[in-house]
């Protein structure tokens, strides 16, 4: 395992950077998993069901204020690999249903998907769910900042995939 089987090839200009989000309850508080049957191969989620009443849900975000990362680590001693998996995300605003539902997501684990300005679909923290941290701020000058950032961390066993826009489709409310 670990061998390189073809290059890499260079590609045209494109854009980067997230446009929407998408997130779902990974696990029950009870540690059960709301992913109902999964498959994937080649890097890409080629089906995913979750348990009646689980869905996913947009966030919208201004262009420009949000990222994940997924950084390989291991240790070469040990002979041990595994992911750290990072989503931040910027909400412009705060009113009441803001603040319960942040509240609500930082108590769960979650798996996000990040729909990306190419067009392209990557899901973060699929097997185990992120713990969200969220830091409120209302800036200081008029043309600072009324937001929540809304951080997600996460271990993995294998780097995020991709997930056509079709199977994303399915799992929103009401389904499309």
């Amino acid at each position: 395992m670990g061998e390189i089987t073809e290059g890499f090839g260079m590609r045209c200009d494109d854009v980067g950077g997230v446009s929407t989000w998408h997130i779902f309850e990974n696990k029950t508080c009870a540690g059960v998993s709301n992913i109902a049957s999964s498959a994937y191969a080649l890097g890409e989620i080629t089906a995913l069901d979750l348990v009646t009443g689980v869905y996913a849900y947009p966030v919208l975000v201004e262009e420009e204020t949000s990222t994940f990362t997924d950084t390989s680590v291991g240790e070469k001693a040990n002979k041990a690999y595994g992911r750290d998996q990072s989503a931040t995300m910027v909400i412009h605003r705060n009113d009441a249903g803001d603040i319960d539902r942040i509240e609500n997501i930082d108590k769960g684990r979650y798996t996000v998907i990040a729909t990306l300005n190419d067009g392209t679909n990557e899901v973060l923290f699929f097997e185990n769910g992120a713990k969200c941290n969220d830091e409120r701020t209302p800036g200081t000058a008029y043309e600072d900042g009324n937001m929540n950032t809304l951080t997600f961390t996460g271990k993995e066993k294998i780097k995020a995939m991709k997930i056509s826009n079709a199977i994303l489709l399915t799992l929103l409310n009401p389904p499309s």
